[in-house]
């Protein structure tokens, strides 16, 4: 029985290592975040695969958090990368070698129209995301941004659209004496990164900063100086379009901010920032915690005169209109940004910032015939055909169109052609910062900085001296990262991007971890069935067969994922490459790190107040249940208390983050409601209260686990010792404080050791609240973690973090076990 058990086990593990059979037929892995597409996209498919039997599309639509889930689809590498996904979530993956160059399939006939397919699509935008002369970026649709109005409430208050910036003030300052909100936006952590507060760093630092691009763009004798794009350019910045295919040289853009030539504490960045700080008095009072949705709806409720919002919104209040009474709508449109009249720092009017909407790039896989798959079905996709199942079955569905479809000979209803003219007409940025490029470690650390700016906890000066520093940097960073020569004149080659796991590597390859673990179980179970003697043989190999089944799982799910972050965390690992060893680079610079040293300030304060909400309310509350009269009163409140459970903690966090809504919240409404109007507060947008109301999240805090517990603990002390206590006292709080409490020691214990793992491991709640912000006022070492590893894309150093804690939870652990053992000794 010792041989086939150990084979047995060997091959379990070993089995692992065998080589899955290729699919057949050949898989399309499409992933995109434009849920309103997901109808239509799931129809042309079908007719797809009908015309093309022997390939099949899997189409996956991540709502969320989109830009992480590739990046670590991308680190995973193999089968989880897709093969076509909305690029522009991953900027710089085309100098980096990671997509495949369109051009020759461009030039090529369309199969499903019999022309070139570069005749078939809209060329501008195609021309216009040229990255050193090659095209890598597919748009479908166009999006950009304006400025909708109620019409309805400008007709009542006889205003016209602005015509300049001045203009716009003075009518906001109008709008907000007449008792309503002039503009409605967005300003959460997400709103400056991909929302309106980014669109308007981006608008006007367009504005102000376009006169860098003779600065910045390729000349004569850079490896990427094309003549017919930058030869014949002259600056003329009230030409809208004149520098739409000018090439910038990536290295005179990184020589001009390490040499000062783009000072961000100069006096153009300067203005950009005042201007938008001159057009936030105007915002909605919290719009610091406010979220996009929360925005428009303040606009759908005609309490806000403007809001601004995207094109793909058209067809949403369309839509959404449609849905309500009669007299809960109104008659709205949209006008672009009015331009700055009286700044003679300012370059020229308002472009503008949008460019495709759905833009489609294709991984390299280095496969040609999968590839030429990959470009049969986007070929397919951009015909007339299914261009007009795009803009037809979405609407049918209820969806927004997100823009202008970019595929010829598509059109969109006369109603909402009319509609989308405003977006046309304006130009193309051209130079802008907010972080560098998409380096998504600046991006972050400018968000933290203008939250903190915006929300007066940091002077402009401030701003402006720690802007310059990040940006300073994040050119290192990339110059390091990317092996840049800072010569202008050659051509640096692409970094190996392409990770190829070290299959001889127990920590990479988990199949081989798998085997060798599995290996010595096996052995081990071996040797103590042998040792075993008379019917405990029997028994022993029983159990260990039983056990083998949890063995694997425990390892292949738990122990190696543990195992092979320790052995990375000693590893410089970037997102895509090959992890090389550094010894103890990443916990010197885990020790600089000035975010993670605030990060723990506040994860003490969490951990203290969890630690009262997880052992003081509930322990109470049991008590209060126990001191009931009546089974039935005591079951029902037991049942009350515990009926949350069932809750899950994700739609727990989504509740308190509407109730915390500024304008629309069920705190404020109550506040106001009850004669406390004073009382109201930007819940998670002030830095001051933030973390206080992620503090707050639960009151009453009576949480369903802890309650159990105590209850738990409370019925198990039996009834003599109580009876023989009353010939002591009949105090209710002297029994509680000398009997209750250390009785129920051991369940003290537990919820402690559990909240300390839980303060230490949780950054969910932090994420969805207010990712960390505004600023890093919630800012927590495990949001570190996850930043640096799953957005930044420096999986060691987020590896190194993780030990930390892994550590810090362990200590804390041991110490809680000992003192409490001697306590109770």
């Amino acid at each position: 029985m010792r041989l086939p058990l150990l084979g047995l086990l060997l091959g379990c593990g070993f089995a692992l290592a065998e080589p899955a059979s290729a699919a057949e037929p050949d898989v399309i892995r499409f992933a995109t975040i434009n849920a309103n597409y997901r109808v239509a996209l799931e129809e042309i498919i079908r007719r797809y695969e009908a015309r093309n039997p022997n390939l099949k599309v899997e189409l996956s639509v991540i709502g969320q958090e989109f830009a992480t889930w590739i990046r670590t689809r991308v680190a995973a590498g193999g089968d989880l990368v897709p093969d076509i996904y909305n690029g522009n979530y991953t900027n710089g993956y085309d100098r980096q070698g990671r997509w495949v160059a369109l051009d020759p399939y461009l030039e090529a006939e369309n199969p499903y129209t019999g022309r070139r397919w570069l005749d078939g699509i809209d060329g501008q935008l195609i021309e216009r995301y040229r990255v050193d002369g090659q095209a890598f970026i597919l748009p479908i649709d166009y999006i950009d941004i304006a400025v909708f109005y109620n019409r309805d409430l400008f007709k009542k208050l006889g205003l016209q659209e602005p015509k300049t910036w001045e203009e716009w003030l003075a009518l906001c300052e109008r709008v907000a004496q007449a008792g309503y909100v002039p503009i409605a936006i967005g300003g959460d952590a997400q709103a400056y990164w991909a929302g309106e507060m980014g669109w308007l760093v981006r608008l006007l630092g367009d504005a102000y900063l376009r006169n860098y691009a003779p600065l910045l763009m390729s000349r004569p004798g850079d490896w990427d100086y094309e003549e017919a794009r930058n030869g014949g350019y002259s600056y003329q910045p009230r030409d809208l379009y004149s520098d739409m295919l000018v090439v910038i040289n990536g290295e005179r853009e990184l020589q001009a901010i390490l040499h000062g030539q783009l000072d961000f504490r100069g006096p153009k960045f300067r203005r950009v920032y005042e201007r938008l700080n001159e057009l936030a008095q105007f915002f909605q009072p919290g719009f610091m915690g406010a979220d996009s949705r929360s925005a428009t709806q303040l606009f759908y409720t005609q309490q806000a005169a403007m809001s601004l919002l995207h094109s793909g919104s058209i067809t949403g209040i369309v839509h959404d209109f449609a849905k309500m009474k009669a007299e809960e709508r109104f008659d709205f449109a949209n006008f672009w940004f009015p331009p700055i009249a009286d700044d003679p720092l300012v370059e020229g009017p308002f472009r503008g910032v949008g460019g495709g909407g759905m833009v489609l790039a294709v991984m390299q896989k280095n496969d040609p015939a999968h590839e030429r798959n990959v470009m049969d079905f986007l070929q397919f996709l951009t015909t007339p055909e299914s261009g007009r199942l795009l803009v037809e079955l979405t609407l049918a569905d209820g969806q927004s169109l997100t823009g202008p479809l970019l595929i010829e000979d598509v059109e969109l209803p006369g109603d909402l052609a009319e509609k989308f003219a405003v977006f046309k007409g304006h130009g193309y940025e051209k130079v802008n910062y907010r972080g560098l490029r998409d380096e998504q470690e600046s991006v972050q650390e400018w968000v933290v900085s203008a939250q903190e700016y915006m929300g007066g906890r940091l002077s402009l000066d401030g701003f402006l001296d720690r802007y310059d520093e990040l940006m300073h940097r994040a050119a290192e960073r990339l110059i390091r990262r990317d092996g840049i020569d800072m010569d202008s004149t050659t051509r640096d080659p692409p970094p190996v991007v392409h990770r190829q796991k070290n299959l001889s590597n127990p920590f990479e390859n988990g199949a081989l971890m798998l085997a060798i673990i599995m290996a010595l179980f096996a052995v081990f179970a071996t040797v103590q069935i042998a040792c075993s003697k008379g019917p405990g043989k029997y028994r022993t190999r029983t159990a260990y067969l039983l056990l083998l089944p949890t063995v694997f799982l425990l390892v292949a799910f738990n122990y190696f994922p543990a195992l092979s972050g320790l052995y990375h965390a000693f590893t410089e690992w970037e997102s895509g490459r090959d992890p090389v060893f550094n010894g103890l680079d990443n916990f010197r610079r885990l020790f600089a790190d000035n975010m993670l040293y605030v990060g723990f300030g506040n994860m003490l304060v969490l951990l203290l107040a969890g630690l009262v909400k997880a052992t003081a309310v509930p322990f109470l509350a049991a008590e209060l249940i126990l001191y009931l009269s009546g089974d039935r009163t005591r079951y029902f409140f037991r049942t009350a208390f515990l009926l949350p459970m069932v809750v899950p903690a994700l739609v727990g966090v989504l509740i308190w983050r509407l109730i915390y809504n500024p304008d629309m919240g069920l705190l404020n409404q109550s506040l106001q409601s009850l004669g406390l109007g004073g009382l109201t507060a930007n819940w998670l947008g002030d830095p001051s209260l933030a973390l206080g109301a992620i503090i707050g999240m639960g009151l009453p805090w009576i949480g369903a686990f802890g309650l159990l517990i105590y209850l738990a603990g409370l019925l198990g002390i039996p009834a003599d010792i109580y009876d023989a206590y009353k010939i002591e006292s009949t105090n209710t709080a002297r029994r509680i404080w000398h009997l209750d409490i250390p009785l129920v020691m051991g369940q003290t214990r537990l919820l402690i050791i559990l909240t300390f793992i839980g303060s230490v491991q949780d950054f969910q709640t932090v994420l969805i609240m207010t990712r960390g912000g505004p600023g890093m006022a919630t800012y927590v070492p495990a949001l570190r973690m996850y930043n640096e590893a799953f957005v930044y894309g420096h999986f060691g150093y987020g590896a190194a973090i993780g030990l930390l804690l892994f550590v810090l939870v362990l200590a804390i652990t041991v110490v809680n076990m000992k003192i409490f053992k001697e306590e109770a000794s």
